[in-house]
């Protein structure tokens, strides 16, 4: 009877136990699927971290490279330098004093190198490309800042380049490169009539240090203006190293046109607004180097631009071409407001290659300028933090680029267009 008993129940426990094993068997199946995972992730990890560390260590070594490749420029055309003078102590005084006048640009050291290579060239008395570089450079190692006016006009310019052709006013045949410009007088029309339903204008502002003869305090205390009625408010696309991506952007027409100058461009290019009733101090630009142009654009009726001895009336469409380093003034009666495209280029007299020198120039002290100001606001600013306090607010007054920075807010919308 319990032989028969255990016969009828063995298949049940059999059944039993083989699903106890395969229970068994599918929870070691998992585990082992769960390791090979973890082991799997673990070694994408560790991959990661090695291709992490490999791409960080290539990034350190594409920096070495890059810094070894500069530091070796350096070197190579300071040994080309030292390889191609003569050092006796005439010659040695000589450099020192054409050191000199290159530091005020504010080189790095191979700006310099670059720029004493210049210096060789210019120094070849054949080399006619570059002889008005050379008078220049002569001139300020023997400590003179400036050559004298050639006109009586002139006298209140900070700088006179030797060797130009002084000319207030030029004819519009003799500069072939505004007919572009007039061509699409109607596109930059329209792209400046755009700008009126949206914000970028400016006042134009100077710092308090400029001449008190030719300026006025600010109205708002901050800085000073070169007109004594009216109000004169401006659109800038370039500034030299100050960039204005957002104004450009709107006005891709106008920036083509610029731009097709070429290395001619002075880079430095605005839409000039003036409010009926505005009048601009006489007074002179910062360099007979360059040529400034006006293309009115709106308003020009009742408006008068006064260069040396000449009355110009602008007419829309018709670029008007004067050097403003000789003494001018502007009126504008009208009853609009009048609006011109003002941009800079380089004296037609100066070859391509005095030009591409003196930008170089123009660029490294303007780059330094920038990077001494932000340097001196950060270190002042860090000052305070160390004392515990924070930074007092800025004078914007004496510093051009805080100016610059502060005007583009002052002016919430248009309704001084009209």
């Amino acid at each position: 009877m319990r032989r028969a008993a255990f016969v009828l129940l063995a298949p049940p426990i059999a059944a039993c136990v083989a699903y106890l094993l395969y229970l068994k068997y599918l929870k070691r199946v998992n585990a082992d699927a769960s390791a090979a995972a973890a082991a799997a992730e673990a070694a994408d990890a560790a991959a990661a971290a090695r291709n992490a560390r490999h791409a960080a260590r290539a990034a350190q070594v594409a920096e070495m490279v890059r810094r070894e490749k500069i530091a070796a420029a350096v070197k190579a055309a300071v040994d080309s330098d030292e390889e191609e003078d003569e050092h006796d102590e005439k010659n040695d005084a000589v450099w020192t004093k054409v050191e000199g006048v290159l530091a005020e640009y504010g080189l790095t050291p191979l700006g310099m190198a670059a720029a004493k290579k210049w210096v060789r060239l210019m120094g070849d008395p054949k080399n006619e490309e570059l002889a008005r570089i050379r008078q220049w450079l002569l001139m300020r190692v023997n400590g003179r800042t400036r050559a004298p006016p050639p006109t009586t006009w002139q006298a209140g310019c900070p700088e006179i380049f030797a060797g130009l052709r002084a000319k207030p006013v030029w004819d519009r045949a003799d500069c072939p490169w505004v007919k572009p410009f007039e061509e699409n007088f109607a596109a930059i029309r329209d792209e400046l009539c755009a700008l009126r339903a949206q914000r970028g204008f400016q006042p134009l502002k100077l710092p308090s240090w400029t001449s008190k003869k030719n300026t006025l305090p600010s109205p708002d205390g901050s800085g000073s203006v070169s007109h004594d009625s009216g109000n004169w408010n401006v659109f800038y696309l370039y500034l030299h190293e100050v960039q204005f991506p957002e104004n450009i952007s709107r006005c891709p027409v106008t920036v083509g046109l610029l731009k097709a100058l070429g290395a001619r461009s002075y880079t430095h290019a605005f839409f000039s607004a003036l409010t009926p009733g505005t009048h601009i101090l006489q007074h002179h630009g910062p360099t007979n180097k360059k040529l400034r142009i006006h293309l009115p654009l709106v308003g020009a009726a009742g408006s008068e631009l006064r260069v040396a001895d000449h009355i110009l009336r602008g007419k829309e469409g018709e670029c008007l071409i004067f050097d403003d380093s000789f003494e001018h003034e502007a009126w504008h009666k009208g009853d609009g407001t009048r609006i011109v495209l003002v941009f800079d280029v380089w004296h037609p007299d100066l070859t391509d290659k005095e030009v591409q020198f003196l930008s170089f120039l123009q660029r490294a002290r303007m780059r330094a300028e920038m990077a001494t100001e932000k340097a001196l606001r950060e270190a002042r600013t860090q000052k305070a933090i160390d004392a515990g306090g924070v930074a007092p607010p800025e004078d914007a007054g004496d510093n051009f680029y805080l100016l610059l920075q502060e005007a583009r807010d002052l002016l919430p919308d248009n309704s001084w267009w009209t």
